[in-house]
């Protein structure tokens, strides 16, 4: 299993955007300004952002994980050979 991307899920895309772009210095491989989602390329594992909002969009549902009380806005992505392999293992 291999680590490939963490999604990160902001209240402010644009700040954010800004942070990982311009302080950190971190290059942009794929920007989409009104779907609010980033993604940088910092060698092997990537660092996505994407907006609160959108992530709800996407889900198509309200999701209280997403609040801004919320201490998980993140995910974790792995590529593994098997998905249905992969999840039977874990579950």
């Amino acid at each position: 299993m291999k680590l490939l991307q963490i999604r990160l899920l902001v209240n402010d895309f644009k700040r954010s955007t800004e942070f990982y772009k311009d302080l950190l210095g971190i290059p942009i491989s794929w920007y989409e300004e009104e779907m609010e989602y980033a993604l940088f390329n910092n060698g092997e594992t990537k660092i996505e952002l994407l907006s609160q909002k959108a992530m709800t969009e996407v889900i198509g549902k309200e999701n209280k994980s997403l609040d801004r009380e919320s201490p998980s806005n993140f995910l974790l992505q792995f590529e593994v050979e098997d998905v249905d392999k992969t999840y039977d293992y874990l579950r």
